[in-house]
């Protein structure tokens, strides 16, 4: 083989090399710069990358039957692929799809033979939850870790392989730093939201005692889904210092701003009230302090309260209600009784 024919040949070789990674998703920058100028240079090209793109894609819609026999007898079965001498300036091309194809059969087989291996397998869940008063640091079998609040319960798989995507269940709330991985995205389940990422830091609040649920951006892009018809098929999506809070009752989903460092404030032990009903602060507080909270006895009910505290104990936190809103605690034993009130 003379050295200009041992050139071209390696040069469609690498062209190949290009294609494959393409349309397989790991594409350097690198073989996207080869390819494009290979590409660019004749129709004939592009024409050769579209057949070998629909034979690619070919092997998305590829089912075969359940294979009753090992990898060994079914790829003894296979018979010899022959191919006639082609012309110099097609060779590559013939010879590539031909092995594409071949493969695609192969990969099939072995495809669905791995499938009914695992299909009826039942997923084994593992629970982790977060009593009163404490918080739980989680590392997730990708290596994603989770900040769990008091009171919260989270879900998860005991490993994420051959799984489409990273699901986990959330009830309360919950801090996610999520390892990236473009093919398995992770997923949130929170009541009636559905947050999915691909490697990201947020928030998530859903407990199930309260009317709003909400999502908070830290780093990356979250999409988020609702559970009606509104909200179910095109997801809002959201940016760093982004937060979208859902009412479970009216179904309204509301898109505000909120500062970075508050995402994830209350993993730090702060509290952080914006204007924020003193029913759902009442809540908080008792998850948080571990004590029970009667407000029956509070005037009016539009009492709402915006403050932050830094780790500080429960008695500055309801000499400040004392402060803002007029309203006198009492705390006997575990239970701490507030009344009054200048909430209107």
């Amino acid at each position: 083989m003379s050295l200009l024919l041992k050139a071209h040949h390696y040069m469609e070789e690498k062209i190949w090399n290009c294609i494959v990674k393409r349309l397989s998703g790991v594409e350097t920058i690198e073989s996207k710069e080869l390819l494009d100028q290979w590409l660019a240079e004749n129709e004939l090209n592009q024409e050769k990358y579209n057949q070998s793109k629909s034979i690619w894609e070919l092997s998305a819609h590829i089912t075969p039957e359940e294979p009753e026999v090992s990898f060994q007898q079914f790829s003894a079965t296979l018979t010899p692929l022959t191919v006639h001498k082609p012309e110099k300036t097609t060779s590559f091309w013939k010879y590539g799809i031909a092995a594409s194809i071949t493969a695609i059969v192969l990969m099939g087989g072995l495809f669905a033979y791995k499938k009914n291996q695992t299909k009826n397998q039942p997923i084994d869940w593992i629970v982790k939850r977060a009593e009163a008063g404490k918080m739980l640091k989680i590392i997730l079998p990708d290596s994603s870790a989770v900040w769990l609040n008091s009171a919260s319960e989270i879900s998860y798989a005991s490993t994420f392989a051959d799984q489409p995507s990273r699901l986990v269940k959330l009830s309360g709330e919950a801090y996610f730093q999520v390892k990236h991985d473009q093919k398995h995205p992770f997923v949130v389940k929170s009541g009636a939201l559905t947050t999915t990422v691909y490697g990201t830091s947020f928030s998530v609040r859903a407990y199930v005692n309260e009317a709003n649920t909400s999502v908070a951006v830290n780093s990356g892009k979250v999409g988020v889904l609702g559970a009606d018809q509104i909200h179910k098929d095109a997801p809002i999506m959201l940016l760093p210092n982004d937060q979208l809070t859902y009412n479970l009752k009216n179904k309204k989903a509301i898109k505000s701003t909120i500062a970075n460092g508050d995402v994830d404030a209350w993993t730090n032990g702060v509290l952080v009230f914006e204007q924020t009903p003193l029913t759902e602060v009442v809540q908080t507080l008792s998850r948080k302090y571990k004590v029970n909270i009667d407000a029956s006895k509070i005037a009016g009910s539009g009492c709402r309260l915006t403050a932050r505290f830094n780790n500080q104990p429960i008695t500055a936190i309801l000499k400040a209600l004392q402060l803002s809103l007029h309203i006198q605690s009492t705390q006997v034993e575990q239970t701490i009784y507030l009344k009054g009130g200048n909430c209107m």
